[in-house]
């Protein structure tokens, strides 16, 4: 009786199953529309973030590299599950070398996360700068590709001239990234251009990641990154002095006080 009449006015019951189709249909469209709007947000809050850098002449970035900091922060805090412990001591203006510990190809990504407010150009090997990977990375922040060899003039005077010019240089004092366990001398490059432009040097830890050989499973590693900058390493005794054991008390120096800022190993207690 009931069907009948709702058949006379033209409306047709559907069934149990049907309703409830369009019931989770409408749940799944409501999903995504949510998570669109989330996205949205997320990508307007973004470009506000970059805009106002942008704005700030003293954080000598591009709209572009502004956007690309934000985003590589937010990455490294879901994926790299990132974390820096302390604050950033990086000067805001004048010249800074940014210098750390290496661990895995995406080191440099992990010291950018940790100082938004400046746009960090680090020295690579040359065999990196046309990786598909960091190729993007590379021209973004205007690092500069670098021989092994160490007899690189042209990358010398290029991040001679950057720091000059008030920039900001990371360079990884060790040179090449070590395999767990080996212990490798640091090199005398960061002393060097320290010395010569009168530059902050800036000394990070960077623990946590997981040594992988071949870069992309670097990249693709599920880290548990922890970064600590220490406060600048004072070098004023041996400015305006020259000759090689002075560049080697300034290399030993800052080794020393990138070392400091190791974790402290946790020394398992023995019940009895």
């Amino acid at each position: 009786m009931g069907h009948a009449l709702l058949g006379q006015l033209g409306v047709v019951p559907k069934p149990a199953g049907a309703a409830l189709s369009g019931i989770a249909a409408q749940s799944a469209a409501t999903a995504i529309g949510v998570a669109l709007l989330a996205g949205l947000a997320l990508l307007l809050l973004l470009l506000v973030a970059a805009a106002i850098r942008y704005r700030n002449p003293s954080n000598r970035h591009t709209l572009h590299s502004a956007m690309w900091f934000k985003v590589n922060e937010l990455v490294c805090r879901v994926w790299y599950r990132w974390r820096r412990l302390g604050p950033c001591t990086v000067p805001r203006t004048g010249p800074v070398i940014i210098t750390a510990n290496h661990t895995c190809a995406a080191d440099p990504l992990f010291l950018c996360a940790g100082c938004t407010y400046r746009k960090v150009a680090f020295l690579i090997a040359r065999e990196y700068a046309d990786f598909p990977v960091w190729r993007f990375f590379v021209q973004l922040i205007e690092c500069i590709p670098v021989r092994r060899d160490g007899n690189d003039v042209a990358a010398t005077k290029r991040a001679l001239r950057r720091l000059h010019e008030g920039g900001t240089m990371g360079i990884f004092i060790e040179g090449r990234i070590p395999p767990p366990g080996e212990i490798v001398s640091p090199k005398d490059g960061v002393a060097l251009l320290a010395l010569r432009t009168g530059a902050t040097v800036i000394p990070a830890y960077i623990s946590g990641t997981k040594y992988r050989h071949d870069i992309v499973a670097a990249f693709l590693a599920w880290h548990c990154v922890r970064v600590r900058f220490g406060k600048p390493v004072d070098l004023s005794d041996l400015r305006g002095r020259s000759g090689r054991h002075v560049v080697a008390a300034a290399t030993q120096r800052i080794a020393a006080a990138i070392r400091e800022l190791a974790p402290a190993m946790r020394v398992p207690t023995v019940r009895r």
